[in-house]
């Protein structure tokens, strides 16, 4: 059986791309197909596969600019010959999931969300577009809607990551999906240390944030929320607004961006932090569930697919609004608790998929 794997951007190991990874695991003959992306900053598994990119990955400076081709991304993902295939599976969080595929040939869609600037996100960076602009950029935005609402007819399966995401791809594209399968969770596998562990000292003590540096993701409100406290705050990660970020905060001596680390140290920050915070909302949320399952309790804004994980008072607390104030309030809670960090690692790995669970759920579909 020759199988396809069919994603939008290989530029980084994010966690779409770790799905991607699992299922490069399990079909490790699979051609893998994407819009744009940069083999070398793949991991060793999907550097294994024969990578075949779209047109648009030769275009100049496209790893800056790639998101202002956002219009041709349809008509490139319905370029890819995908005739000699038996089975083709998308790992989609904007167009994937419309390839076009042969009648005698299974398309399994995973979709980890409907295209953000589509539906949620439509009105964010347009008003601060000149009118002519504006203009234009509504309209492309009008005609990839009538695309995606065509395109989502196409895959004979339809998973989504949760059931957050289920619920958005019936609002906007009227279709049920066939199933709700969580992404696969690399747990913490060291020992859960009891709260005396956990800054000793008051100068030890720090809470970590994720890659926050999306528009859904609220990276700034976050960041204007902590740049004057005593609390040291620590960014895992990279995104496209992280340099500005970077530039504006990084003069605070309690703020520090750590970039893209291993994922040994990645465990280490996370399992010695006091909190994780997540400000923004999430389509599920792999970040935060690791944090918990390294004992980690969470402070998370009150929506999207953390609702599925987090248990207030067992494993987190959420804020309600986006102020300096709710935010605040939020935090010290989750400071104060006196937890019981082994019910939290146990808490989200009852809810969630280990990777061989994930595999052996998907071959059941």
């Amino acid at each position: 059986m020759r199988v396809a794997l069919v994603t939008e951007s290989l530029w980084s190991m994010g966690g779409a791309n770790r799905v991607l990874e699992s299922f490069a695991k399990m079909y490790p003959d699979a051609d893998i197909y994407a819009l744009f992306g940069d083999t070398k900053s793949l991991s060793s598994e999907l550097q294994k596969h024969r990578i075949i990119y779209s047109a648009l990955n030769k275009r100049l400076f496209i790893k800056q600019l790639y998101r202002y081709t956002y219009h041709l991304w349809p008509l490139h993902i319905e370029k890819f010959d995908l005739s000699q295939y038996d089975l083709v599976i998308s790992s989609s969080a904007s167009v994937a999931f419309g390839v076009i595929t042969p009648m005698t040939c299974k398309h399994i869609a995973y979709v980890h969300s409907p295209m953000r600037y589509l539906w949620d996100l439509k009105d964010v960076g347009i008003k601060e577009l000149v009118f002519f602009k504006r203009m234009v950029t509504n309209f492309l935005l009008v005609f990839i809607r009538l695309w995606e609402s065509s395109a989502s007819s196409r895959p004979d399966i339809l998973i989504s990551n949760s059931k957050f995401v289920a619920r958005r791809i019936s609002k906007y594209w009227g279709r049920e999906v066939d199933y709700v399968l969580t992404p696969p969770v690399h747990f913490y596998e060291g020992v859960i240390k009891d709260k005396s562990e956990r800054g000793k000292k008051d100068h030890d003590k720090y809470i970590v944030a994720g890659a926050p540096f999306e528009f859904n993701k609220k990276g700034e409100f976050l960041l204007e929320c902590m740049k004057d406290s005593k609390i040291v705050l620590k960014l895992i990660g990279s995104g496209s607004k992280e340099p500005r970020l970077r530039r504006k905060y990084s003069k605070y001596k309690n703020i520090q961006f750590l970039g893209k680390i291993s994922d040994e140290e990645k465990w280490r920050v996370l399992s010695k932090a006091s909190a994780f915070v997540m400000p923004g909302i999430e389509d599920y949320g792999i970040f935060p569930v690791e944090a918990m399952s390294a004992g980690t309790p969470v402070l998370a804004y009150k929506a999207g697919g953390i609702l599925e994980n987090l248990m207030e008072g067992v494993n987190g607390y959420f804020f309600t609004e986006w102020n300096r104030e709710n935010f605040d309030v939020g935090l010290m809670k989750v400071l104060n608790e006196k937890w019981n960090y082994k019910k939290i690692s146990e808490s989200v790995k009852r809810n969630n998929n280990s990777e061989d669970m994930f595999k052996k759920r998907f071959k059941e579909y």
